[in-house]
């Protein structure tokens, strides 16, 4: 076996590889690197080979850190390989241990859709060095939808609340349209910020979701739906495709009208969407690891499982530090960072990622 790095003319023998890895995660798509290379970030794709064949990889997101000629290493759901297989997860490591001293890496965080169940895993992991991190990139619990049911089975596994809420803004003249253009994301856009300044959160700047159309849309990686009652745009849904599954990403609406239920419409209609082109999983993204009221994503949790589908908990992030004493510092630096913009832009600390 031997590796290397991934270069831009290979990025379909990557997508091949990561699509039809058992999770085929999006995020470890070549494209999804190229869009985040537009924010800060540096791609790096490397690779494990056995007489030709891609057989584990990793896509990893470099962040300099400023000042101190140091930088930190990401692999958003990765790394893509067989975790059963201590030889093959050694060789990827070592392979990025040596990236790491080219770049100075301080840290390599994962996150992995890994069931947290696996307890023979997280065992390896700890054995291999790796620290579970203090705060969640990504959300460690989703909903897990199954699309490879006729729709009118999957219509009835949803609760009753939600096919009465389908039914509902059918009747009242919702109409869902994809809309992936430069003007459906700004309608898009919008929204978003009308959701997110009702729900108190942090939204990208449009030119974000922009890129998103640019690296994700136009190369088939996703799209974005609108729900228009009289011809006035009130809610919206970003999605992702790769493999066999979509993901929901992102979702916006204005204030008026949401007793019309659009949202239940839209999620409905993409699921007939994904349907059509033999997705077979929808995964709903972010749920409470914890469901319990009071918790910041309380009332998306309540929204998502009233389509039915599996929650599942994976291990969330780990860390393996490269420079043990640089990394805790600086850990515990983000995080003060991180409660600070909180408290300055909410009036409060609040993380809805956690458990």
């Amino acid at each position: 076996m031997k590796s290397r790095l991934i270069t831009f003319a290979e990025k379909d023998r990557w997508n091949d590889f990561a699509a039809n890895h058992q999770e085929s995660p999006v995020l470890q798509s070549f494209e999804w690197g190229e869009l985040k290379a537009n924010f800060g970030w540096q791609p790096l794709r490397i690779a494990i080979e056995d007489q030709g064949k891609i057989v584990a990889g990793i896509s990893i997101l470099k962040r300099e850190i400023p000042y101190v000629r140091h930088s930190i290493f990401y692999a958003p759901r990765g790394p893509l390989v067989d975790f059963s297989n201590r030889e093959l997860l050694e060789s990827l490591l070592s392979s990025v241990e040596k990236e790491a001293e080219k770049h100075h890496a301080i840290s390599l965080k994962i996150d992995p859709d890994i069931n947290e169940e696996r307890k023979d895993i997280l065992d390896l992991l700890h054995r291999l060095g790796f620290e579970k991190a203090p705060k969640q990139v990504q959300p460690r619990a989703t909903i897990l939808l199954d699309l490879s049911r006729g729709l009118d089975d999957l219509l009835m596994s949803f609760e009753e609340k939600t096919r009465y809420n389908i039914r509902l803004a059918e009747k009242k003249g919702v109409v869902v349209r994809e809309d992936p253009s430069q003007k459906g994301v700004e309608l898009f856009h919008e929204m978003y910020k009308e959701t997110a300044k009702r729900d108190n959160f942090l939204i990208h700047p449009l030119s974000y979701y922009q890129k998103i159309r640019e690296k994700m849309f136009e190369k088939g990686l996703g799209s974005n739906f609108i729900a228009y009652y009289n011809s006035k745009p009130i809610a919206a849904v970003i999605i992702f495709c790769f493999g066999s599954k979509i993901w929901y990403m992102y979702g916006a609406s204005t204030s008026e009208h949401r007793n019309l239920m659009p949202n239940h419409l839209l999620h409905w209609r993409i699921m007939a969407w994904a349907k059509e082109r033999n997705y077979k999983t929808y995964d709903l993204w972010g749920i409470p690891a914890n469901p319990k009221e009071g918790h910041p994503l309380w009332g998306v949790y309540r929204f998502k499982k009233g389509f039915g589908g599996k929650p599942v908990k994976y291990i969330g992030a780990y860390d393996f530090p490269y420079s043990p004493l640089f990394y805790h510092l600086l850990e515990h630096g983000i995080i003060w960072w991180q409660n600070l913009r909180s408290l300055i832009t909410k009036g409060k600390i609040e993380d809805s990622l956690s458990e």
